[in-house]
Formats: C-alpha cells, structure tokens, sequence
C-alpha cells in the first residue's frame, strides 16, 4: 500500500513537471530586463553629468527595459511603472522591495540601480554585463592609449604612476592635479591624465565648498538638507572619515564614472595587497608588462594574480565566464583574489563565485581566493624558503 501511495506521488509529481505551462515565447527574462536598465541608467547618467540640459528623448535602453519590465509585471499580474520617470523611480528601491519578481536575475535583495540619483556599483556591473557601450569604450580608449605611449617610450614608470593616481585620487584640486603633472613619470601621460578627469558636479557642492571622504578620497556629496555629507562609493573603506575641503572657485576635478568602478575599487586592493607582501621582504610587482595582471610575486616560479572587486560573485562569475585573464607559462599559480571589503559584505563570497563559475575551483589554472588567503599563502611560501 505504501510503494502505491508512493508511485502515485511520483508519478503524479512527474505529471505536474511535465504539464506545468512554460512562460510564453515572447516573455522577457527578468535577468535582461534590469540589466538593459541599468544600461540605459549609465547611459542617462552620462547624459546628465555633461552639465547640458537634458533633451529628450530618454536613451533607447531607458524605454526598451520600460517595455520589457511591464511585459513581465502584466505577466506576473504586478503593478508596472507607467512611465520612465516612474521607471527611475523604481530603480531607487532595493529589489527586495519590487513588485516584479526578480527570479533568475544576479542580484541582492538589498542592492538597487540608483542612490542619491546616482548609479550604484550594482548598476555598473549588471551595465558591464549587458554592455555600457559608452562606458567600455571610453575605458578601453583612454588606458589602450595610455599603454600604447608608455610602451612607446619604454615607461613602465609612468603606466604604474597613472593607475596608482587614479587609485588613490578619484578627487583632486585642480592646483595640485598641475602640480603632480610636473612629476616626470606623469608628464609623460599629461593628456590621458586631464582626460581621465571631469570637472566636479554642481551638486558636490554646499556653501562654496567640495568636500573629499578621508577613507577613499573621493567626493563627498550633500544631502538636500546641505547639511549631511555622505561618500558616493559604496566600496569606501572608511565612508565616515571626512577629508579635504576644497574652495568650489579653485576647482576639483572627479575622475570617470568608469575608471572609479573598475579602476579605483579594485585599485585599492591592489595597492594593500602589494604593500602586505613588500612588508614580507617578497619581490611584488604591480601591474606587470603593462597589466598582463594586477600582480606577480616572486621573481622565481611567479605567482600572478587578478584583483577583482566586484559586489556581487554570481555578476563576476558571469564575466569570468566570458574572460579569464591569460597566464603566463612560467606562473606557477595564478589566482583571482576577492578584496576584504567585498569578503565582509558577502562572506560566504569565494564559495558563491567558486560555485557559479568552475574555471576558478581548486584544482584549476586559475583559483579564486580572498584577499587574506593570497597573503596567507605567500606568507606561507615565504616561511618554507627560508
């Protein structure tokens, strides 16, 4: 009677897979929706920091993630925005809050697309993944041509001297960029350098003055009291340390909205990193051979490594997909390493990106690890050689 019972369940189980209704052809997935949103948010952010009025219309992107975001609220029978602006409005709210189920898209219930008006990192990685066409180009312009020209005049000085200003001043008074222009291994790279750079936003500031953050040296922006500042990096190491107040007439420039995501972030890890394993008496390099990676240690039996600081391991996991970085035959290990800020917000990160993308697993060419576990292991490296 029980193995009856039992069969009947199973099959009536089976049954019910076989019959359930798939979701009609012409249904979008939840997963291309945000990200053509968040597209097409990077893409009106773009439009809307070059300090011309706004024209309409909104980017194609923009209407395109409207449409297909009301296909699935009608399918699902939630609530749609019924306009761009409501579109926009929406993206402000934690995903955990929509009405749309999200099922299947790389996201966190607690992330959203916009804060303050301005896009998240979130938005930026979901953007990369779909194509921030703008953005990549841009990127890929300036740092081709900044490679380009140093290799040109054999600099390996002045590559290094770009990225690590770019690290360590997303924010700068226009005085003191002139002054770090006249170091020779910037000099070089002048042009690139000013183009990397916007003149701060008309919103960054409050009684006549550009307040930095201490902990990233960045922009920090006001609240529409004037009164409360916050840092605009989620990434911050520190977001509650004040930094520099710089008169609003001597000018401050803010690098790229890109080159912060995808330079900065991880630029900060780089640089920690790099200066853990100086302090172990290792030979570190930083971005070696022009950025064959972010860093190789030992000069014998190397190992190399590709800092990566995303927020979210399943949105990495899908770009490693896509493109791991390539390793040199004479690398005994190559790693991609998790930077400690993203390691404490997601601590079970590793194991979420070794899970969603198996060319990183133990085992592989290349293994994912976090921060702490790179160090660990030179560390542990250096104390068998000695």
């Amino acid at each position: 009677m029980e193995l009856t019972r039992l069969a009947y369940v199973s099959l009536t189980r089976s049954a019910h897979m076989i019959d359930a209704p798939s979701d009609p052809p012409w249904l979008p997935t939840p997963q291309v929706a945000v990200a053509q949103l968040a597209s097409g948010i990077l893409e009106y952010a773009q439009q809307t920091a070059s300090g011309d009025a706004f024209r309409l219309p909104y980017p194609a992107n923009l209407q395109l993630a409207l449409d297909r975001l009301t296909l699935l609220a009608w399918h699902q029978g939630a609530p749609a925005p019924a306009s761009v602006v409501e579109l926009l409005q929406l993206a402000q709210e934690p995903f955990g809050d929509w009405k749309i189920d999200l099922t299947g898209t790389d996201v966190d219930p607690d992330e959203a697309l916009l804060i303050y008006g301005r896009p998240t990192a979130a938005c930026e990685e979901l953007g990369s993944l779909r194509g921030d066409v703008e953005g990549e180009i841009r990127e890929n312009a300036l740092l081709r041509a900044v490679m380009d020209k140093s290799r040109t005049h054999n600099a390996p000085r002045s590559y290094i001297a770009f990225r690590a200003l770019l690290i360590r001043q997303p924010a700068i008074a226009a005085i003191e960029l002139d002054a770090r222009l006249a170091d020779p291994d910037l000099a070089l790279l002048a042009d690139e350098v000013r183009q990397a750079y916007v003149e701060a936003p008309p919103e960054a500031m409050a009684d006549g003055v550009i307040r930095t953050c201490g902990g990233c040296s960045g922009l920090r922006l006001p609240l529409d009291d004037d009164r409360t500042w916050v840092c605009e990096d989620e990434t911050c190491p520190a977001p509650g340390t004040t930094g520099t107040d710089h008169p609003a007439s001597e000018g401050v420039w803010w690098l790229r909205r890109e080159l912060r995501t995808f330079i900065t972030a991880p630029g900060r890890a780089e640089l920690r990193i790099a200066d853990a394993i100086g302090k172990l008496g290792v030979s570190v390099a930083l971005w070696p051979d022009f950025d064959a990676c972010d860093i190789a240690v030992f000069a014998e039996r190397p190992w190399v490594a590709d800092i990566k600081a995303w927020r979210n391991p399943v949105r990495l996991a899908r770009r490693l997909r896509e493109r791991l970085f390539t390793v040199s035959p004479e690398a005994e290990r190559a790693y991609v390493v998790i930077g400690q800020e993203q390691v404490k917000a997601h601590p079970r990160y590793v194991a979420r990106l070794r899970k969603a993308c198996p060319q990183v697993r133990p085992g592989q060419r290349i293994v994912a690890v976090s921060e702490a576990e790179f160090i660990g292991a030179v560390k542990r490296r250096v104390e068998a050689e000695t």
